[in-house]
């Protein structure tokens, strides 16, 4: 397979390569990573994979299918995403998805339906999707797209294989930006590095700028999290208060973080979230205590997305941190 347009992850681009030369291609995946690492990229690219014309190449960018997919007008590929602002796919849509599986492929030898979930996963509708899974149509193959595959239900995760994206080396992202922008060579580095390689975070800061904002304060978060008091951690986690776009950011920043002190403490040396000293000070703490920050961080991101009060938000994170790794 052509994964031009996807960057890093070379074991997904191998084990996907694998199973479609051997024509053992699953009827279901599950693409899993944070915003920004070709989640949406990726499954475009499977999608155009299997409905082109020419197998010993595909996706070729080149036959009237291709050119169709990448245009968004192939009959055989429909994208499914949630509506409203939970981004929650809906009962209904689930339904009138699975009454169309039902019909053989207008052109190509497989119809392809890429699941795009939002913060909202709601269980009726997977339940629905559970059973077209349990027992999915002929050429039918279903690409779900999520931030953290352990949202979906457990009868979901067992009946697809399950694939984590994680963004691309600095280096190739900044090579990327480079090509794609018209920024200097030292800007794209700056911003692979403040970005821990994130396509989609890089962007996003040329266009906001907000995103080393959000890396300071997160690595100020957890620089405090282990000090006497706090009134430091508070202090630090201030500018979050009247700033929800700051605040979804920088929780987003300190998950990264409190896993990279966990990897560090458990001897691994992959960082992502651009805060290296803070990491390395909370590697410090006991591992039990440590594995539960990244829960806390991604918990207050969700209810960050369910509209709860920023300001109660974040004063209650600090607080149950603080209780994590046993400080009062």
């Amino acid at each position: 397979m052509d994964f031009t347009g996807f960057l890093g992850n070379p074991g997904v681009k191998s084990a996907l390569s694998d199973a479609f030369s051997a024509g053992r291609f699953p009827h279901a995946l599950i693409l899993q990573g944070e915003p920004g690492t070709g989640r949406r990229t990726l499954a475009r690219l499977i999608a155009q994979a299997l409905v082109c014309r020419r197998r010993d190449k595909a996706p070729c960018g080149e036959c009237l299918a291709c050119l169709r997919a990448r245009a968004g007008s192939h009959p055989d590929i429909r994208m499914v995403e949630g509506k409203g602002d939970s981004g929650s796919i809906s009962v209904e849509q689930i339904q009138e998805m699975a009454a169309d599986a039902q019909r053989m492929p207008d052109e190509a030898d497989y119809s392809v339906y890429i699941l795009v979930f939002g913060e909202y996963i709601l269980d009726a509708p997977q339940n629905k999707l559970l059973k077209l899974l349990e027992e999915p149509p002929a050429g039918a193959v279903f690409l779900l797209v999520c931030r953290s595959a352990r949202a979906l239900l457990p009868t979901i995760r067992s009946r697809a294989q399950v694939f984590q994206l994680m963004p691309p080396s600095e280096e190739e992202a900044a090579r990327w930006l480079e090509a794609s922008r018209d920024i200097s060579p030292g800007e794209a580095r700056r911003l692979a590095s403040l970005c821990g390689g994130n396509l989609g975070l890089m962007q996003g800061e040329l266009e906001s700028g907000t995103a080393k904002e959000a890396m300071e304060v997160a690595a100020a978060m957890a620089l405090a999290l282990p000090g006497r008091g706090a009134h430091n951690l508070l202090c630090a986690a201030a500018p979050l208060l009247k700033d929800r776009a700051l605040c979804r950011q920088a929780l987003a920043r300190l998950g990264l973080i409190f896993r990279d002190a966990c990897m560090l403490r458990c001897g691994g040396k992959t960082l992502l979230g651009g805060a290296p000293e803070a990491a390395d000070k909370l590697a410090d703490l006991p591992l039990k205590q440590l594995v539960r920050l990244p829960e806390l961080a991604e918990e207050a991101r969700q209810n960050l997305e369910r509209n709860a009060n920023t300001s109660l938000l974040v004063t209650q994170l600090c607080a149950d941190l603080r209780e994590a790794i046993g400080r009062t």
